[in-house]
């Protein structure tokens, strides 16, 4: 197992192991923010928790594109959670928890069962992709490859080329986790309510206080699944 200084994993989860083609990458950087290896894809959480158990727990942050929180249902909202609504200011098209709670599920089993003792905190690659600058949306990145393969090589030391946007993605994770863990990030959402990540965005919000931070048990997973 290895140890040290800190590293930086980023996960982008898709919903399905049994797909032909994988929709989950992982992306790994160094103390430096450098890219310690060509990100890899995966299907099952057995793969990810096999290249995430080479580390140890205490030296790592891994920043998941998942929710890890569910909306406020003594409202009876069922479609956003606070954080969602609030990085709208920064991208009015970004997502919701309804259109991602296939992703919540399967992030609740696998951090759960495999990473309660790691540092994990939710981002949006979207909403990363937009305040680092980047043009478009992943999705495009056929359409846009070469500015973006300049920008992930300034950004990580690497010149990279991905083959996916789902690469992309977990390197911007992971840069995402790199800044957390240098104390350079901002954060969106109410506390305790679960918050999403990213690089700093230009806004006015201060560091949040490890309590915070933490998720209370009412938005950790609706009723009837507790």
């Amino acid at each position: 197992m290895k140890d040290s200084l800190l590293v930086y994993i980023g996960v982008d989860l898709g919903s399905s192991a049994v797909s032909k083609k994988p929709s989950s990458a992982m992306a790994i950087l160094n103390d430096s923010g450098q890219l310690i290896e060509k990100p890899q894809h995966f299907r099952k959480a057995s793969e990810l928790v096999k290249d995430v158990s080479k580390y140890s727990p205490e030296s790592i942050i891994l920043a998941v594109d998942a929710p890890r929180s569910v909306p406020n249902n003594t409202e009876e909202n069922y479609a956003y959670r606070s954080c969602e609504q609030a990085i709208k200011a920064i991208d009015t098209k970004a997502g919701s928890f309804y259109g991602a709670a296939a992703l919540y599920i399967r992030w609740y089993e696998i951090e759960n069962k495999y990473f309660q003792n790691i540092k994990v905190i939710e981002t949006y690659p979207r909403i990363v992709w937009k305040i680092l600058g980047f043009p478009s949306t992943p999705r495009y990145l056929s359409q846009n490859k070469e500015i973006v393969y300049s920008k992930l090589s300034n950004l990580i030391g690497s010149s990279f080329q991905p083959s996916s946007p789902h690469q992309v993605d977990a390197i911007l994770c992971a840069y995402t986790a790199y800044c957390y863990g240098k104390n350079d990030y901002s954060w969106f959402g109410n506390p305790g309510e679960g918050l999403i990540i990213t690089p700093p965005a230009g806004i006015d919000n201060t560091t949040i206080s490890k309590n915070s931070e933490l998720i209370k048990e009412q938005f950790k997973c609706f009723i009837s699944m507790a």
